[in-house]
């Protein structure tokens, strides 16, 4: 029997991002433990010497792909987590099987400041828009579900694996954190 995949892509550039990302890899095998958990941080190409960029590309595009689960630390800087969002969303929009769960911790972004927008703190519109998109956020459990922590990404998924179905969108999804809200600031006082 083949076993599912989990996917974590996230910055690993500094000591505090690659310490992050083997504490979610440890989370990972211990909620999942009949999982193959895919953290790039620990594959061979990160161990000791530089892996090349096409090394890079070819084993991260190779999880993403055998990934029935995708969490992304979306809110960072790094250039190459946007690279395996955008793969990974076309993925899913041709895998009905393959559920994302970008991840924006941003205390900012519960902040709020445009109704019904997502905070334009730094992530270009063009991977906020995909967190809308009609394909992936149908239902009452979206394909892409939008998460505030790595914590809340593995506890939907669990739900996910478990049917713990009920108010899932209320739980774990955070994208229409602002529809129901008044309170919208935009633009500058003239």
């Amino acid at each position: 029997m083949t076993k599912k995949i989990i996917y974590n892509a996230g910055s690993m550039f500094n000591e505090a991002q690659w310490d992050q990302r083997k504490r979610e890899g440890a989370a990972l095998r211990e909620l999942f433990p009949d999982y193959e958990i895919k953290n790039p941080v620990d594959f061979d190409t990160n161990q000791g010497t530089a892996p090349t960029n096409k090394e890079i590309f070819e084993l991260d595009y190779a999880g993403l792909k055998a990934a029935e689960y995708v969490i992304l630390e979306i809110d960072g800087w790094d250039s190459g987590t946007h690279m395996e969002f955008g793969l990974v969303v076309e993925m899913a929009k041709n895998n009905p099987d393959k559920r994302l769960y970008p991840i924006i911790s941003d205390f900012r972004y519960k902040q709020g400041i445009i109704k019904g927008e997502i905070v334009g703190f730094g992530l270009n519109e063009m991977i906020t828009g995909a967190f809308y998109d009609e394909d992936l956020n149908s239902g009452d459990v979206p394909r892409l579900t939008l998460c505030d922590s790595h914590q809340s990404a593995r506890e939907a998924i669990k739900a996910f694996e478990t049917g713990d179905l009920k108010d899932y969108r209320q739980r774990f999804d955070i994208k229409h954190l602002y529809h129901d809200s008044e309170s919208v600031y935009h633009g500058f006082e003239k």
